[in-house]
């Protein structure tokens, strides 16, 4: 889609002008629905304030969200909405010491799923940044979105050694995310 912004005319018109960026490669879904739902929002309403309440009413939603740390939304969704994708373009051996969230998805798959699973290019590299270890790189938080589907006991024992907590038992998504 083409970008396209929502402008008020001085005389307090709506207009619409191309630029808005609706559809981006790289962004969170969650950006991606808030800003096509605050556009939206923008042409709602005949007056200023009744534009400005759409637009409130949209941002308030996403806050909340954010406040309560999707305490109301299914994991599913949650995962749909806050995980990134990535496709190594090489295999994962050809990228040497390099680091990134990616590689360090890719090699987290590995440990719980075996060699035999990242050892091809194209590998897709599901995964959502955790707060933990705190201090650490991001590339060192990247946790692979599949051990969330693991048997309790490997997702236990992967989501203590990545996040460096032993004693760790809260295995909740929303307890282990860098909002």
């Amino acid at each position: 889609l083409k970008k396209r912004y929502a402008v008020f005319n001085e005389d307090g018109s709506l207009a619409e002008l191309k630029g808005f960026e609706v559809k981006r490669r790289g962004e969170l879904q969650l950006i991606k629905i808030f800003q096509s739902s605050v556009f939206e929002a923008f042409l709602k309403g005949t007056t200023l304030e009744e534009v400005y309440a759409s637009v409130a009413k949209v941002a308030d939603y996403w806050l909340d969200v954010l406040y309560s740390k999707a305490a109301n939304m299914p994991d599913a969704e949650l995962f749909d909405l806050i995980s990134e994708n990535r496709s190594m373009s090489r295999k994962l051996e050809d990228y040497g010491e390099q680091k990134s969230t990616s590689i360090s998805t890719a090699k987290r798959l590995a440990e719980f799923l075996g060699d035999q699973m990242v050892k091809d290019a194209g590998l897709s590299c599901r995964y959502v940044i955790s707060r933990k270890p705190e201090g650490s790189p991001v590339t060192e938080r990247a946790i692979p979105l599949a051990i969330f589907q693991a048997e309790p006991s490997v997702k236990k024992h992967f989501l203590r050694k990545w996040l460096k907590m032993p004693s760790l038992h809260d295995l909740d998504i929303r307890t282990i995310l860098d909002w």
